[in-house]
């Protein structure tokens, strides 16, 4: 029997906190290039036309998804195989290097070379949410997937304020690094240095402190205690844990069959029941030590609709992170603001992002679902694209411009922002933090695509990959038009928002397949189809291990 309540698990913060020292990694080395590439895209001399730098930037910017885009899902699959600690590993000290050796560039195609080096190597965004899956369930998922995405606003803030505040210190601080010539040759080495040094940090926390967390891998309690070489408060929770190499011929305990509401059918209590043991059969009569392929994965419907939703949400997300950032640097066309006050404008909106992912995220799953949720958010990503230009005409109604020397020279303003206009660009970065806040939501989503546990890696690799994709296509596309939109006027200006709205819409239209329900069903289904061909299966090495996944099975679905 099933409980009619439905309790909450507690969330395993310890192991959780680790993965956000982890995670922290990934946005700061992202996003401490954002306040100064501009800045520095004209001071090395790319290109003679101001009205492109936007275009230039925005290929150093997207490179780094585009090369990410062909190696994440080998990381997350890897993660599958040998763990995901050591792919974590892996994968900060690549971040480590790269990031170091960003400051040192001189040239536009090492920029290139460099940011293209730093995605190949780092795969952990989706490992780190695998990680998530593995020792979550749906009570929790939210909550852990919230902290994740604080996580992401934790080290955009980091990251702005780094490349903001840290770049040219040898004009700006000349009494701390006067004497530092390398400072001078190379202005932006010093915020390049101290992010890495944040990965650096969070290398440490991982080799120390993070417990694998792979079915099948991570360490097991023994008579009840943890095991003596690992720290006790690391330990996941052990409702998690799923090793069918020492679980009962049940295979399940207690816990794990009453933790559900049983009006509330998930997939995490179709993945919860699944033995996942080396002695068991894994989902789908699969043995537990084979692994799921692409072209299976992509065969299962649930991870189309997630992969289509992914690259749409990604590419309107992405293409936001680019264009914002040119219309606020943008002298002639947008806001003139300098890099200094780009990187403040992103970091106190951090804060307010803080306070939606902790306040608001788990209020508006328990209020709408995860469906509506979804829906609702993505939605607002159309206003947000007919606001955005409209803050050139505040600005030019609210504030003066320079003194013009030729007739023929382009109205410009001074680089520091009035209260009016500052007021409209941190509403409308607020607003679009709310909205963002689909993003994790979508992650949980993702999770309950997987078919079974032992896929959780893959589908996560799969899903960033998309998103790496799209983050490409979106900032390097948006960047185009709006240089494009700019320099001949397209449409007065106007195509690249007008895109965007496009867009936006299509993203909107795409949610409507999403169908968190749909999913379960269509798990539960296959598990009852698994039950009436067992029988028919090959015999397995282990009678008694094939015995326990039949019971294993059968009693899941009289759970359920």
């Amino acid at each position: 029997m099933i409980s009619s309540s439905s309790p909450h698990t507690p969330v395993p913060y310890a192991q959780i906190g680790v993965l956000m020292l982890v995670r922290l990694a990934e946005p700061i080395s992202y996003t401490v290039i954002f306040p100064f590439i501009n800045q520095m895209i004209e001071e090395l001399g790319v290109t003679d036309n101001e009205d492109k730098v936007g275009f230039y930037s925005g290929l150093v910017e997207s490179v780094f998804a585009f090369v990410q885009f062909f190696t994440v899902y080998h990381w997350a699959k890897l993660s599958d195989r040998i763990g995901r600690k050591p792919v974590i590993l892996m994968g900060l000290c690549g971040v480590a290097i790269s990031s170091s050796l960003f400051g040192l560039t001189q040239t536009f195609w090492t920029m290139i070379f460099i940011r293209c080096l730093s995605g190949a190597l780092n795969g952990n965004v989706a490992v780190v949410k695998a990680s998530l899956g593995d020792i979550t369930d749906e009570s929790n998922s939210t909550e852990a997937f919230a902290l994740y995405g604080l996580a992401w606003t934790v080290g955009q803030i980091i990251g702005s304020a780094i490349g903001g505040t840290l770049s040219h210190p040898f004009e700006r601080w000349p009494q701390l690094f006067g004497t530092f010539d390398i400072l001078r040759v190379h202005p932006y080495l010093l915020p390049c240095l101290v992010a890495s040094s944040c990965t650096v940090l969070g290398l440490i926390f991982a080799t120390l402190f993070y417990r694998e967390s792979l079915p099948g891998l991570m360490s097991l309690p023994h008579n009840g205690s943890t095991s003596s070489f690992s720290l006790k408060m690391f330990s996941p929770n052990p409702s998690h844990r799923r090793i069918g190499s020492t679980m009962s011929v049940s295979g399940m305990s207690e816990a794990e069959t009453l933790v559900e509401d049983p009006e509330s059918p998930s997939t995490e209590r179709l993945l919860a029941k699944m033995p996942q043991g080396i002695d068991n059969f894994a989902f789908n009569g699969r043995p537990a030590g084979k692994q799921w392929g692409f072209w299976e994965l992509m065969r299962w419907r649930p991870v189309q609709i997630m992969s289509m939703t992914m690259f749409l949400n990604q590419f309107v997300s992405g293409a936001w992170g680019a264009a914002s950032l040119l219309f606020f640097f943008d002298k002639n066309n947008g806001l003139g603001m300098s890099a200094s006050a780009i990187g403040t404008a992103l970091a106190l909106n951090g804060f307010w992002s803080i306070a939606c992912q902790l306040l608001f995220l788990n209020r508006i799953r328990r209020w709408l679902g995860l469906d509506l949720a979804y829906k609702l958010l993505s939605l607002g990503w159309i206003p947000v694209w007919i606001i955005l230009p409209t803050l050139r005409s505040l600005l030019e109604a609210a504030e003066t411009p320079l003194p013009v020397i030729n007739e023929f020279d382009p109205v410009r303003y001074s680089e520091t922002r009035g209260w009016v206009v500052s007021i409209g660009v941190n509403a409308l970065l607020s607003y679009v933090t709310l909205v963002g806040l689909n993003n994790s939501i979508l992650m949980v989503l993702v999770n309950y695509s997987s078919p079974d546990r032992t896929a959780l890696g893959a589908v996560n690799g799969i899903s960033t990959a998309v998103g790496c994709m799209s983050r490409v296509l979106g900032p390097s596309s948006v960047s185009a038009l709006f240089a494009y939109s700019m320099d001949g006027k397209a449409l007065g200006g106007r195509l690249w928002w007008i895109f965007m709205v496009v867009i936006s819409a299509i993203n909107w239209t795409a949610c409507l397949f999403v169908d968190h329900g749909a999913m379960t069903q269509r798990g539960l289904a296959s598990i009852a189809e698994e039950d009436e061909e067992e029988e028919s299966l090959d015999p397995r090495p282990s009678e008694q291990s094939n015995w326990a996944f039949q019971g294993n099975t059968k009693k899941a679905l009289d759970t359920v």
